[in-house]
């Protein structure tokens, strides 16, 4: 996975096909995830004016209530209201980012017709913000199942997959390859889905990067 370079055409990074398999597929699960745990109606992310359907579904999920926090941690019915408001709407907009970056970096739907340059992702200008924001939240449900609370996990993490070597708690599991009792991976998924965690968080920075980079150079113009 190369770093997303700004171009007259957009956005460019190249990806190897099992990085846009992966990333697509895992896209559509979260926002199935969302879809359902949200109580959103099965065509509410397709179409442009979405409805109230009643009191809005609190997410039994952990990582759903990531992407659907309380506004207000100390006045439940603050947050009850907030959520009656907004939930549908919130939740219909991020379900159709997620679909729209899955079809935007899925092989099968954008297969590769010049093998001479490589597995290209196109993010154009307008659908960069929409494309971070899928990367986000794809990262935040990761971050849920692999427990990671904090920037220190998160580092730690990032260690254990560019080194290739388990943390000392996953080493006591080694030999009966019993799951990490935070996240419920064993050693080798933990590794696995922790490289998906990264490589999203790469494309997240890297394309962000360009895009305040594109900000700087037009308010520098202006």
């Amino acid at each position: 996975m190369t770093p997303f370079r700004s171009t007259p055409a957009g956005y460019v990074a190249t990806w190897e096909p099992v990085e846009r398999e992966v990333l697509a597929r895992v896209a559509r699960d979260v926002a199935d995830l969302l879809s359902a745990d949200s109580g959103l109606p099965e065509d509410a992310a397709e179409s442009a004016e979405v409805a109230f359907t009643g009191v809005a579904r609190v997410p039994r999920d952990p990582a759903v209530q990531r992407l659907l926090p309380d506004a207000h941690r100390e006045d439940e019915e603050v947050a009850a209201e907030f959520r009656h408001l907004t939930q549908t709407d919130l939740a219909a907009g991020k379900v159709a980012r997620l679909r729209g970056f899955a079809e935007t970096v899925d092989p099968s739907v954008e297969p590769v017709t010049d093998p001479g340059d490589g597995d290209q992702v196109l993010v154009e200008r307008d659908g960069a913000q929409d494309f971070a924001a899928a990367l986000t939240d794809v990262r935040l449900v990761l971050a849920e199942r692999l427990g990671l609370d904090d920037d220190g996990d998160v580092e730690r993490l990032h260690d254990e997959v560019m080194s290739g070597l388990m943390s000392e708690d996953e080493d006591e599991h080694e030999d009966d390859g019993d799951p990490d009792e935070v996240s419920g991976f064993d050693a080798e998924q933990r590794v696995y889905w922790g490289g998906v965690f990264v490589a999203a968080g790469f494309a997240q920075e890297s394309l962000m990067d360009e895009l305040l980079a594109d900000l700087r150079a037009r308010r520098g113009t202006d």
